[in-house]
Order: structure tokens, then sequence, then C-alpha cells
């Protein structure tokens, strides 16, 4: 049987970039109830993480396998007060391309770039949702889905906005 998403992602990074306990960022928290059993979480800030020449990153980068049938692939952006559009759309961007480096590319998966935020001016809101701020990772283009901080994840990676 071959090997899951996540012990395939585990082998090709620093096991020191990745986090067990709470998603907090700047006061975000990104709750983890109902989160798939198999999963593996990278946090960007830390040193051991991977990088892309720049340096741009999201907060975290989450792999799971076995939710709902599929393999998830989701970038995590934090943002505690209001959201600005062009900044998370580039942040996720960033997170997705080091997907891409991380997770082999025969692994299949659904991708959902999430931002968990304190508020959205409905100016930002509107600018996420144009053709030009989608996030694509290996052909995918999704658009943003938005969580409030400290609601569940899960929330948003099956449904639609």
């Amino acid at each position: 049987m071959a090997e899951g998403i996540v012990r395939a992602v585990q082998q090709r990074i620093d096991p020191a970039c990745v986090i067990h306990g709470r998603l907090v960022k700047a006061g975000c928290r990104i709750s983890l109830r109902d989160a798939p059993v198999r999963r593996l979480v990278l946090d960007f800030d830390k040193p051991e993480a991977p990088s892309r020449p720049g340096g741009g990153r999201c907060d975290f980068l989450l792999v799971a396998e076995n939710y709902k049938n599929s393999n998830w692939v989701a970038p995590l952006e934090c943002k505690k007060g209001a959201l600005n559009a062009s900044k998370v759309v580039r942040q996720l961007r960033d997170g997705a391309a080091i997907a891409e480096d991380v997770v082999p590319s025969e692994r299949d998966f659904e991708f959902r770039p999430i931002a968990a935020v304190g508020s959205v001016p409905k100016l930002e809101r509107s600018r996420l949702k144009k053709p030009g701020n989608l996030i694509e990772c290996r052909g995918k283009r999704e658009a943003v889905r938005l969580i409030k901080c400290g609601d569940r994840f899960v929330t948003r990676l099956t449904k639609r906005e």
C-alpha cells in the first residue's frame, strides 16, 4: 500500500517546523476541533520551515488525508485585525508555492486557501473574490475561504463560499 500524503510530506521537511498544538498567530486562533486526525501542520515562522526565494509565506500549511474521502492541502493565514486582500493573497500564494515544493507531485489533493480574520471590510471581501486574486496550486485555482478568528477551519474545507 502506498504511503499517505502526510507521511510523504513528513519525509520532505524538517520535523522542527511541525506544530502539534494550537494554531495561533498575532492573537488570532484557528480551531482544530473536528480536524482530520491524519494531519500535519507546518509553522512557517519556525526557522526550519521550508521557504522560497523572497521569503514570503503564510502562517501555516495544513496537509491532511482521508477527510471526506480526499487528501487536503490548505495554506492558512491569520489576521486578527482588518484584512488587506492584496497582502493576504500574496501570503497565501507564497504558501501554495511552498506546498508545491513539499507535496510530492504524484499526490492528488483538494486545495483550500483559508484566511482566519478578525474583520473583513466589504471592499476587501469583494477584492478577494476577483478572478485575479484566486490562489493556484498545481493547476487548482481557488478563492480564499474566510473564517473568523477562533472558528473551526474544517467548515471551509468542503463548503463553497
